[in-house]
């Protein structure tokens, strides 16, 4: 029988490193043209700044399916969006679509603040409009951006790691001969 082993801080970190490591690789090695790779990787981050959670690989399917780009790319950086990262892409959302509202000029209720607690089911069920429709103002811009962002990281990558895997495979072909 194996012996239980408690898992450690380090363990944890090696393993969520690996896990981003193993995401990255898989996301270099699709076989589709870089750009559609990056569309698809845009999408899966544009996805995950939007309050639709739950629903994000179906929009990254759809939005794949329509836009061009690749599925797996947008799944795979759809992972970007997570039970970490969620809480502050809302509060960035929230705090830029409060701004942007104030600036338009949008009636809102300026008492309800974004706290963990304003989050709850019964909180955001009961206050809809004074969570929600903030944060949809904010993805409105910050999805766009985050998107484009990922788009140009994700073409860089795949650019510069395809280059240095050809000219690797150059220099063992001119060694080691075309067998």
């Amino acid at each position: 029988m194996a012996e239980f082993k408690p898992t450690t801080p380090e363990r944890k970190k090696r393993d969520l490193k690996h896990f981003f490591r193993y995401h990255l690789i898989r996301l270099h090695r699709l076989a589709e043209d870089p750009k559609a790779i990056a569309l698809g990787s845009a999408w899966g981050i544009f996805v995950s700044f939007t309050p639709f959670l739950g629903f994000h690989l179906i929009l990254c399917t759809i939005m794949c399916i329509i836009f061009g780009g690749s599925k797996l790319a947008s799944w795979i950086s759809s992972l970007i969006g997570n039970p970490v990262t969620f809480p502050f892409f809302f509060w960035a959302d929230y705090t830029l679509g409060s701004w942007m509202m104030d600036i338009l000029g949008i009636a809102r209720d300026t008492t309800t603040k974004l706290s963990i607690e304003a989050l709850s089911l019964d909180a955001v069920a009961n206050d809809m409009s004074n969570i929600i429709v903030p944060i949809l103002f904010g993805a409105v811009i910050m999805a766009p951006l985050a998107g484009a962002t990922g788009y140009w990281a994700t073409y860089k990558f795949v650019e510069l790691t395809r280059h240095r895997r050809m000219k690797k495979m150059k220099l063992a072909r001119e060694k080691y001969g075309n067998t």
